[in-house]
């Protein structure tokens, strides 16, 4: 049954999140890959909107089965529009950039795939409860939970924007309210961050190349990415929002094109709705478009009223919902921004050039001490966490341990070069912009392989025209900012760094950049690079799945039981495999109704023979009954219809002996080391 419900969600999941936008978008004038983004990210708008729609005004009672229906009938009319529109869809298909971004994510799907038929258990130092949060926030829009229920990890529903959760909602509806089949939907939905940054790569320059190939092995090294694809949150779907907004924002602004400009501020609507962790990028944009690009503009105050009604009309979806359910100050100060800060006691200013500083230096440099909170008798846990905190809450490295310093580099050339004068050009400028102009000629033949605009992006190389310094400037700006604006918004101190809250969309424009323009032809480059991704690979993706499949097993026990020690209850010591304590309370809360029965059972057997844990039983009890409160106040008994406890797609997948998932391991290093040989030979 799973195989077929995973089979049909698929299907779902493809027609769903490309047909309705392409509807409406494939007569624009717009390159073939504008096209697919813009599809993507309209349809899933689009989507949003309806599931909306049917939340709000379908039958209420969260002891009602769920009607399916709605969602049948959007799910066909998608496939109506990708009827209507084959030809098209055809064509679209037939483009060469196209089939190579799809072939890239269609090689990012498998690497996904086989990543998550290994994980049993979500970890990582400090990390908890996240993955938990956001699957009932998703039941609560698909079961119609009661407004008052509470929010796993004591948030209320405000606190979080509804948009993945809603699309979560649409899609389990028409196959099973099962955790796997939550997993799925969301790794498929952060994964498509892909696209957008394969769309964006031309912009940093006028010779930068779109090496789709080079991007997916960083994609697929990266454990920052790797790791927001597979946990099941929402920063990567935002982030996917958030760099399409900066494509259409530059193209817009480069061809005075008002669709492509209302279009940028559409897919930040979007953002807002999916995390608002998308906060400091429309900040940044907003304040950019008004201040040196509105005032420009011909039909000014008819473009900028469009962005607005569009735009105030989609937040408000969510926004005037919210306000007339939980009110105006739950609405707008539930956020962890706001209460996080109002927690705080000490200076704004200091926390933020701290956090700053903490995000951009790792903890191992500045204060190692840090790390041995950290201590586990398992050494392959403790060497994840720690490589974990190097790289999942750093900005510079969570771009690769090579990669960000190189993107570092390369941001540099770009920057410095501008302090010289226009005139100050080597002489050999003429005979090479003749062979670039020339180039570009070619290139015109592939509508969708040329750069926006022949000018300076942030490649360093040298300008055809000089009309690229604003645009530079406002790349200095857009990072300036949102980095700064992205660390200030953090309500709590971090010591270990801040970058994993609303960094991702620059940290995946960072990875664009390397992507499209690093010197290739230097092989001295090509080499350092490569050799980087495979230590990221190696400590940040291949260690963490590792750890993340281990599972209590008839061999070993990495997660121990709660034992009776004093006449209190209390977690048994670990043994050699055992992982750290926030592991433990990850594991607990995947199986916690199931274990805390089993465990009562235990107790209860050995009681006759063992007097001590008569006075136990009681305390067993009153725990048994706190999960049948929890299970029917916050799930609305969804543990009691489904067992006591989630299940991973990594349980089907892995075997008893762990054979399997030693499988998978050969397998995922297989598959790098096949796409590094190709990398390095294809890429120039």
């Amino acid at each position: 049954m799973l195989l077929f419900q995973l089979g049909l969600l698929l299907i779902l999941l493809v027609v769903c999140s490309f047909a309705p936008g392409f509807y409406f978008l494939r007569k624009l004038r717009w390159s073939p890959l504008e096209k697919l983004c813009g599809s993507v990210g309209l349809s899933l708008i689009l989507l949003y909107l309806a599931s909306w729609a049917v939340y709000c005004f379908g039958e209420r009672g969260h002891d009602m089965p769920v009607h399916a229906a709605p969602f049948v009938v959007v799910s066909l009319a998608c496939l109506a529009a990708a009827a209507v529109c084959w030809k098209d869809i055809d064509r679209l298909a037939r483009a060469k950039s196209v089939r190579q971004v799809l072939a890239g994510f269609g090689f990012l799907t498998i690497w996904t795939a086989v990543l998550m038929a290994t994980i049993r258990n979500y970890s990582g130092a400090g990390w908890y409860g996240d993955w938990l949060e956001h699957f009932q926030r998703s039941l609560f829009f698909l079961r119609h939970f009661p407004a008052d229920t509470p929010i796993f990890s004591g948030y209320s529903l405000p606190a979080r924007p509804p948009m993945m959760n809603v699309l979560a909602g649409f899609f389990l509806a028409q196959t099973a309210d099962r955790f796997e089949l939550f997993q799925v939907v969301f790794a498929f939905l952060n994964l498509l961050l892909f696209l957008p940054c394969c769309l964006i790569m031309p912009v940093f320059g006028g010779r930068a190349k779109r090496r789709t190939w080079l991007l997916a092995m960083l994609f697929a090294a990266g454990p920052v990415v790797i790791e927001n694809i597979t946990y099941s949150w929402t920063k990567a779907l935002a982030a996917f929002y958030v760099v399409l907004a900066l494509w259409f924002y530059l193209a817009g602004w480069r061809k005075r094109n008002r669709v492509r400009t209302t279009a940028a501020f559409v897919a930040l609507a979007g953002g807002l709705l999916v995390h608002y962790s998308a906060g400091p990028y429309v900040a940044v944009l907003t304040l950019h478009y008004l201040l040196c690009v509105f005032p420009k503009r011909q039909q000014k105050w008819r473009e900028l009223a469009g962005i607005a009604a569009i735009c105030g009309l989609l937040l408000s979806t969510w926004l005037l919902w919210s306000v007339a359910v939980y009110g105006a100050d739950v609405t707008f100060a539930s956020n962890t921004s706001v209460t996080s800060s109002q927690k705080y006691t000490g200076s704004t200013w200091w926390k933020i050039a701290s956090n700053l500083f903490d995000t951009l230096v790792p903890a191992v440099a500045r204060d190692p001490a840090l790390l041995r909170q950290f201590d586990q008798p398992n050494f392959a846990g403790r060497l994840r966490d720690w490589a974990f905190l190097f790289y999942q809450v750093n900005a510079i490295f969570g771009m690769g341990l090579v990669g960000g310093p190189l993107i570092l580099w390369l941001m540099y050339r770009a920057f410095r070069w501008k302090r010289k004068e226009p005139d100050a050009r080597p002489p050999v400028r003429a005979k090479r912009r003749v062979g670039e102009a020339s180039a570009f000629r070619r290139k015109r033949k592939e509508p969708d392989a040329r750069p926006l605009a022949r000018g300076k992006g942030m490649s360093g190389e040298v300008p055809e025209r000089t009309a690229g310094a604003p645009e530079l400037r406002f790349w200095q700006i857009l990072i300036a900012g949102c980095l700064f604006l992205g660390v200030a918004v953090v309500g709590e101190r971090d010591l270990f760094g801040s970058a994993h809250l609303t960094l991702l969309s620059l940290q995946a424009l960072g990875l664009s950049m390397l992507a499209a323009v690093i010197p290739w032809r230097r092989r001295s480059l090509a080499i350092l690079l490569l050799a980087g991704c495979a230590v990221d690979f190696s400590l940040g993706v291949l260690l963490q799945a590792r750890v993340e499949s281990l599972e209590n097993t008839a061999q070993r026990t990495v997660f121990p039981p709660l034992v009776v020690v004093g006449g209190a209850l209390q977690i048994a010591a670990p043994g050699a495999e055992g992982l750290s304590d926030l592991a433990w309370y990850n594991w607990y809360r995947k199986h916690q109704y199931a274990l805390d029965q089993s465990w009562f059972r235990e107790v209860d057997r050995r009681s006759g023979k063992d007097p001590t844990l008569q006075n136990i039983l009681p305390r067993m009890s009153d725990l048994l009954k706190r999960d049948r409160s929890e299970d029917a106040s916050l799930w609305q008994g969804w543990y009691g219809r489904h067992g006591g406890e989630m299940e991973f797609l990594g349980d089907h997948a892995a075997g008893s002996s762990g054979a399997r998932t030693t499988v998978a391991t050969a397998l995922l290093s297989m598959l790098f080391l096949g796409l590094a040989a190709t990398v390095f030979q294809r890429t120039g």
